[in-house]
Order: C-alpha cells, then structure tokens, then sequence
C-alpha cells in the first residue's frame, strides 16, 4: 500500500513502511538511527542469523533514496529543527560564558558559514595557482 505524501511543492509516494521508517528516525525514540527504524518499521527478525546486517544495509539504502529524505527533511521542519532554531542555538552557544570550548566551535562555525575565515586547505591552493600565468594556446610557442 502506498501513500501520496506533499513535500513542499510537489507530490511523492511512499509506501507505509517507508513512511513509518521515515517517522521513526525523526523520532525521539529512534533520532537518527537508521538501523533502529528499519527494524521497527519492517518488523525485521533479528534473532534470524543476518538480519540485522542486512537492515543495517536496507537503512544506509533507504537513506539515499531523495524522496525519503525530502520527507525526513519536512518532518525534522515540521518539528522545530530548521534554520532559525539552528541560528537561536548557536546564538546562545556564542553568547553563552559558562564553556570556553563549546562557545569557540560555535564561533568557528558561524564564521565557516558567513565565510569570514578561508580554510588552510583553500589557501593552499590559491598560493599554489597564484604564480602560473595561463595562456592560451595559439601555436605560436617556440620550443628551446
């Protein structure tokens, strides 16, 4: 049996048990645990020699699928966890003085995401490529 489900704009169908996984791993009893949520929304055996390596790999599928995840993605939306929660949170963490290192990693974070620091590895490559001049190839190039 299957499900028409909106996701944003458009329409996408799931089947029960997809959806069921879906609500599961948003879940505060399965939060983001995929394994978990296979198990519980396929009624997986586990006592079954291979069960569970095979929802291991079922889960880790299901989580490519884009539908599944558009529907994860409004249903984390949907509960709160969106970018003005995410903004309050980080927020608090810079302003916060009670944890040096958790309010640093927030700054870092803040300024990876406004771009206001270029990564080491960036930089390498920028000073790496800044010394070559690249000219076109016109046939006109002499060899010595």
């Amino acid at each position: 049996m299957s499900d028409k489900i909106k996701i944003g704009d458009e329409e996408t169908t799931l089947t029960a048990k997809q959806k069921m996984f879906c609500e599961l791993y948003v879940s505060k009893e399965f939060f983001a645990n995929g394994v978990q949520s296979y198990i519980e929304a396929y009624n997986v055996d586990t006592s079954i020699k291979g069960a569970y390596q095979s929802a291991k790999a079922a889960a880790s599928e299901n989580l490519t699928k884009l539908n599944l995840l558009d529907y994860i993605n409004q249903l984390l939306e949907l509960s709160g966890l969106n970018d003005e929660f995410v903004d309050k949170q980080t927020t608090f963490l810079i302003t916060q003085n009670a944890d040096f290192n958790t309010k640093l990693g927030a700054i870092r974070e803040y300024n990876k995401l406004r771009q206001r620091i270029i990564s080491k590895s960036e930089e390498t490559i920028n000073h790496k490529f800044s010394g070559f001049d690249f000219l076109p190839d016109n046939g006109d190039t002499e060899t010595k």
